[in-house]
This record gives structure tokens, C-alpha cells and sequence, in this order.
């Protein structure tokens, strides 16, 4: 068979179980087992697909069939300069995260420490500490499962500037203090549940999607902690990632610790409001 061929072949058999972007599905697993970029797979329409090519293509596209995720599939996903291995039992990172990054960045001073929330597969803190050898990073996970996914994430990239601990938000963290803490935490209400699409919903660890009291629960207790964890002699910022409809609750969650003398809601890259920023400026 031809990679023509098999492109249509798989194309069609997803036109017929209703996927949306049929041709795109399609093309992502050839280019994955081809080595080959999705938009360049037009140029080899006579390339032979071999039995074992055949075979692990066909094994990606059984297992997409049923909405498991590309990202568990391949079992690796970009998130802004670098590549990470992700698996069952850690939440996909999304692109939307990815301005978290840049809130971070433009509130870390030269030599600064940063504090991660549950890390999940690593990828604030990693993207930070690769952008920005001087920084410090220490991060906290209570999923032992995403914790040595993050590890594995940070020995690949050989950062030595990063520290990974378990345990619930900030219980490694006592007597510690930092510039700036970040956190994409559970937010999403369990009644919210039955309307996700089949790839997160049955697939997504529900530990790192929901949380209590329409999702906010976590976020709640994280914010009204955080003073007790951000440098008091100099400007340190808070930056949570949110549901859409979480704003105005985390600003007045902010404003009620009395710590922070800024607090603002930030778009995400489709105009969303998406994430808190509070700062305490000395």
C-alpha cells in the first residue's frame, strides 16, 4: 500500500465515525510513525508503507478511534520550546497554558525563585527554568504518577535548576519563600462533567480536571495561602490559571488576604479570561 492510499483509507474511516478533521487525523498518525511532517506527506504519495509501518499506524488509529488522545498515543506533546513525554494519569498540557510562561517570566527578577502547584507533566516549571538558566524552580505534585512523569521530563532536558517534591500544594514547601508562585490547578465544576468532549472526559486523570464547590475549591485555598509562601521585602506575584467564569471570585479571593496591592485577570491567547495575576509591591 501506497501512503496515498492508506491516507484515504484511514481519512475515510474516520469521516465515517463523525471526526471533524478527518484528513488531519489521518495525516498526524502517518506523520508520527513516518518521521515525516504532516504538511510534507503530500510529497510522497508512492512511498510504500511497510508491515510494520502498516501495523503501528493501525494500532494508533484503533486506539484514536476510541478518542484516546494523540498526546497519550505518541506519548510525547510540545508546550512552547520543548518536547514532553506525557502518559495516562497526567493532564495534557494546552496551548492556552503556555502565556502562564510569559506572566511568569516578566515577573521573575534576575536569579529568582518560582513555586509551581502541581506540576502535573512539568511544563511551567521546565519551560521556565530552560528560558531562564538563572532562575530557581521548586515544584510540588501530590500524583506520584505525574510527579515521575516530570522527573523523567526534567533529567531529558538536563535542568539542574528545577526541584520536584510530592505532596499537596505548599506541605513541602514550609519556611520557604518565593518571587513568584504559579499554579494550573483543578477548576473545572464536576457538574461540567457529562458535557467534555469524549478525549478528556474518559481519558484526562479526574484528580487534575475537577474540583469542588464549582471547581474552585483548590484555587481558593491555594490563593488565601499564598502570602505565607511570597517574599515579603520585595514585589512578589501570584499567577493561577482559572475557569472562564472564575475571575471575579479569585480577584476577590486575592483582595481579601490583604496582601496583594494589584490584582487583574489576564486573556489567554483566545481572548478568554483565563488566568489571576496579584502582585504585592513592597
Amino acid at each position: 500500500m501506497t501512503l496515498e492510499e492508506y491516507r484515504k483509507n484511514l481519512t475515510r474511516r474516520f469521516e465515517e465515525n463523525h471526526f471533524e478533521s478527518a484528513g488531519t487525523e489521518a495525516d498526524y498518525i502517518a506523520s508520527e510513525v513516518l518521521s515525516i511532517p504532516h504538511i510534507e506527506l503530500v510529497l510522497y504519495p508512492e512511498r510504500i508503507i511497510t508491515d510494520a509501518e502498516y501495523e503501528k499506524m493501525e494500532s494508533f488509529a484503533a486506539r484514536r478511534l476510541k478518542n484516546e488522545p494523540f498526546q497519550y498515543i505518541f506519548g510525547w506533546t510540545p508546550f512552547r520550546e520543548i518536547d514532553l513525554s506525557v502518559a495516562p494519569g497526567v493532564l495534557i498540557p494546552r496551548p492556552e497554558t503556555e502565556a502562564m510562561v510569559d506572566l511568569v517570566l516578566k515577573n521573575l527578577p534576575l536569579r529568582g525563585t518560582l513555586c509551581e502547584l502541581g506540576i502535573g507533566s512539568g511544563a511551567i516549571s521546565l519551560s521556565v527554568a530552560y528560558e531562564r538558566r538563572d532562575v530557581k524552580v521548586a515544584g510540588s505534585e501530590i500524583s506520584l504518577k505525574a510527579l515521575e512523569i516530570a522527573e523523567e521530563n526534567r533529567k531529558k532536558l538536563s535542568l539542574e535548576n528545577v526541584q520536584f517534591f510530592q505532596g499537596d500544594l505548599y506541605s513541602p514547601f514550609a519556611g520557604k519563600s518565593f518571587d513568584v508562585i504559579v499554579a494550573n490547578l483543578p477548576y473545572i465544576p464536576w457538574k461540567e462533567e457529562k458535557n467534555l468532549p469524549p478525549n478528556v472526559r474518559d481519558y484526562e486523570p479526574r484528580e487534575a480536571l475537577f474540583a469542588d464547590d464549582e471547581g474552585f475549591a483548590i484555587i481558593e485555598r491555594a490563593i488565601l495561602d499564598s502570602p505565607l509562601y511570597l517574599k515579603k521585602d520585595s514585589s512578589g506575584a501570584i499567577i493561577f490559571e482559572l475557569g472562564g467564569e472564575q475571575g471575579c471570585r479569585a480577584v476577590e479571593t486575592a483582595e481579601k488576604t490583604g496582601f496583594f496591592t494589584e490584582c487583574r485577570i489576564e486573556e489567554d491567547i483566545f481572548h478568554v479570561p483565563r488566568f489571576l495575576y496579584a502582585v504585592h509591591k513592597k
